[in-house]
C-alpha cells in the first residue's frame, strides 16, 4: 500500500471514530431544577452554619443563572405529533398536540412569563389594540394583566384534644410573601377580574407550643409534655411544587370573591415524635362587589384583617389573617 493510501484511510479513521465518540452529557433542566428547589428547601430551614448557607446561595445564584440561559428557551416549545409517511394527514382538529410549558426557575420569572403571554394576545397584527368579539352565542373577552405583589400575615393558635383534654396546642405568627397578576377581561358590557399568584417566600417569624408524649387514665391526663422547637412547610406548598393559588379571584354575577390558601405548617419536638399540622388561614374568602374591587384597583393597595379561627377545624377562635396587596396600574 503506497504511503498516500495509508495517509487517506488514517484520515477516514480519524472521520469516523470523531461521528462515533459521545458527547459530554450535560445537565439536564430537570436536574438543575431538582438541585436548585433543594439548595432553596435547606437554605429555608436554616439549619446550616452561615458560611455553610452563603456557600449554598452561591450555588443556588449560579445554578439559576445557568438554567435561565440554557433552559429558558424550552418553554412554551409546541410540538405537533405527525403522522407517518405515506399516510393520509388527520385534520388539524384530530391531529395530537403535545404542549410542554416548563416553569421558570423563580416565581418572580414565572409570573412574568404568563403575563407577558396574556398580554400579547391583546395585539392585534398591525399593532390595533384587540376587541371583543362574538363568535355566534359566545363573547370573546380581551384579557390584560398586570403586575400584583403582597404578603399574608397569621397569627394563629391550633389545637387538637382527646377525650376533651388538650394533647396539642401551638400559637404561631406566619408571614408569606407572593407575586401574581390581576386579570382583568374586558367584554363589550363589563370587565371580569381574575387573580393568579405564586409564594415567593414563607417564614415562620414566631411560635410557642407543646405536645403530650405520653398520657394516663379514662380523662386523658398528660404526664409527659414536650416542647415544639421545629417547623416546617408541608411537601407541596412551595414554588415549583405549588403552581398556583396563594391568592386567586373569580368574577360572578356582581361580585368578587377572594380566596387566600395560606400554607400548611407542621410542628415537630426534637425530643421525641409529637406533632401537629396547622391550616389556620387555608379557607379564607372575601366576597366584594364589583365596584369595590374597582375601588382596590384605583387606590392600587388592598389591606383587610379579617377573624378565621371560627370556620376553620383545629384553629382556635381569636386568630387572624391580614392580606396586603399592591397593584401596580397603568401596566
Amino acid at each position: 500500500m503506497s504511503s498516500l493510501c495509508r495517509i487517506f484511510l488514517v484520515l477516514v479513521l480519524l472521520v469516523c471514530a470523531a461521528k462515533s465518540s459521545p458527547a459530554a452529557p450535560a445537565v439536564s433542566c430537570e436536574t438543575l431544577q431538582a438541585r436548585m428547589e433543594a439548595l432553596r428547601i435547606a437554605i429555608k430551614k436554616k439549619s446550616a452554619s452561615k458560611v455553610k448557607a452563603a456557600g449554598m446561595q452561591t450555588e443556588l445564584d449560579s445554578l439559576s443563572r445557568q438554567y435561565t440561559s440554557n433552559c429558558a428557551k424550552q418553554r412554551g416549545r409546541m410540538t405537533i405529533q405527525l403522522p407517518p409517511k405515506g399516510t393520509k394527514p388527520s385534520p388539524p382538529t384530530e391531529q395530537v398536540q403535545h404542549v410542554q410549558v416548563q416553569q421558570a426557575a423563580t416565581p418572580e420569572e414565572e409570573i412574568k412569563r404568563r403575563r407577558e403571554a396574556i398580554n400579547l394576545k391583546q395585539v392585534q397584527p398591525g399593532d390595533k389594540p384587540a376587541r371583543p368579539v362574538r363568535a355566534g352565542e359566545r363573547e370573546i373577552a380581551v384579557s390584560r394583566a398586570v403586575p400584583i405583589e403582597g404578603t399574608i400575615e397569621i397569627k394563629a393558635a391550633a389545637a387538637s384534644t382527646l377525650s376533651g383534654a388538650v394533647k396539642q396546642e401551638i400559637s404561631y405568627t406566619l408571614r408569606e410573601t407572593f407575586v401574581g397578576n390581576l386579570v382583568i377581561s374586558r367584554y363589550t358590557d363589563r370587565e371580569d377580574y381574575a387573580i393568579q399568584s405564586l409564594s415567593t417566600e414563607i417564614d415562620m417569624e414566631q411560635f410557642k407550643g407543646r405536645g403530650c408524649a405520653q398520657w394516663t387514665g379514662s380523662s386523658a391526663a398528660c404526664t409527659q409534655w414536650q416542647r415544639f422547637d421545629i417547623w416546617e412547610i408541608v411537601e407541596g406548598d412551595e414554588y415549583p411544587g405549588r403552581s398556583d393559588g396563594v391568592v386567586s379571584a373569580i368574577t360572578s354575577g356582581r361580585a368578587v370573591t377572594v380566596r387566600v390558601d395560606a400554607p400548611d405548617i407542621q410542628f415537630m419536638s426534637s425530643q421525641g415524635t409529637v406533632s401537629l399540622k396547622s391550616s389556620c388561614g387555608d379557607m379564607f374568602r372575601e366576597t366584594v362587589s364589583r365596584d369595590e374591587f374597582k375601588e382596590w384597583m384605583r387606590r392600587s393597595k388592598v389591606q383587610i384583617t379579617r377573624e378565621v379561627g371560627k370556620n376553620t377545624p383545629g384553629c382556635r377562635p381569636g386568630s387572624t389573617l391580614t392580606l396586603e396587596m399592591r397593584i401596580q396600574s397603568g401596566q
